[in-house]
């Protein structure tokens, strides 16, 4: 089972890292058979998707030279893809946004078809917070239109405490990580 992580935080050691990194335990534990690659795509030299169909021609391929070209082939081999955002002005990151608009250059040939997709959230305002409906809606709408399977959600509140200093919350994404989800 090959699975590729996406960490949409331009804070590389913050909240939305230390989720992801406890979620990957869990799910290590569970699925020794999982391969994991982990992307930060605030690292990465990710330009925005120009709209221009190069990638619908006869070379289906995306005519921008940039990091998306190593990363595509690891988004089409993926059982399973993970994004792991906060939430900033009620929807992912910037970075993350810019990675997920780049999956038109594929969508074809049913490409994302069976797929699964973990979306995992971190956010400043308390429950209940309208940018975790607004997200979740999207990835269940975008998984619908591409065939994957919306499998998993998990969103915490980091402003009052900090990932890194709740092990409740840590203790709650590890066993969502450990749950059978092949």
């Amino acid at each position: 089972m090959k699975v590729l992580a996406i960490q949409g935080s331009p804070r590389k050691n913050g909240n939305t890292a230390v989720l992801l990194k406890h979620y990957l335990l869990g799910l290590e534990e569970s699925h020794h058979n999982a391969e994991i690659k982990v992307i930060n795509v605030a690292e990465k030299n990710i330009q925005s998707c120009m709209s221009c169909d190069g990638c619908r021609n006869s070379k289906r391929k995306c005519v921008i030279k940039d990091d998306m070209q190593e990363i595509y082939p690891e988004i089409l081999e993926a059982d399973i893809l993970i994004l792991a955002s906060p939430i900033y002005w009620w929807n992912i990151t910037a970075q993350a946004k810019q990675f997920i608009d780049r999956f038109y250059a594929l969508n074809f040939n049913n490409n994302f078809k069976g797929k699964k997709f973990v979306l995992l959230t971190t956010y400043g305002n308390e429950d209940p917070n309208s940018g975790t409906n607004i997200i979740k809606n999207m990835f269940h709408d975008i998984c619908n239109y591409l065939g994957m399977d919306f499998i998993q959600y998990y969103g915490v509140c980091s402003g009052t405490v900090s990932v890194q200093d709740n092990p409740k919350t840590q203790n709650d994404i590890y066993q969502l990580g450990k749950t059978k989800i092949v």
